[in-house]
C-alpha cells in the first residue's frame, strides 16, 4: 500500500529508485526494505524526502494507523 503511494510520488517528481537511493545515500536493498516497512524510515530520511518534494508525513501517519488497526 505505502509502496504504491511512494511509487506514485516518485513518478510525480520524475524520479527513479536509483535517484531516491542517491538522495538518501542508501542501497537499493535498503530502499526496498524501507518501502516494505515504512516505519523503518528515519526522521532524517523522511525530512530529506520531504525537502525533495515528497508528500509523505500525512501518508505515513495514515498507513501507521491502518497497520495498528489491522494488528489489533
Amino acid at each position: 500500500m505505502f509502496e504504491n503511494y511512494f511509487k506514485d510520488e516518485m513518478k510525480r517528481l520524475s524520479l527513479k529508485r536509483y535517484d531516491v537511493c542517491n538522495i538518501l545515500n542508501c542501497t537499493m536493498p535498503t530502499l526496498k526494505s524501507r518501502l516494505k516497512n515504512p516505519n523503518t524510515f528515519t526522521i532524517k530520511e523522511v525530512n530529506t524526502l520531504m525537502d525533495c518534494g515528497f508528500k509523505l508525513f500525512t501518508q505515513m501517519e495514515i498507513f501507521k494507523k491502518v497497520e495498528n488497526y489491522e494488528n489489533n
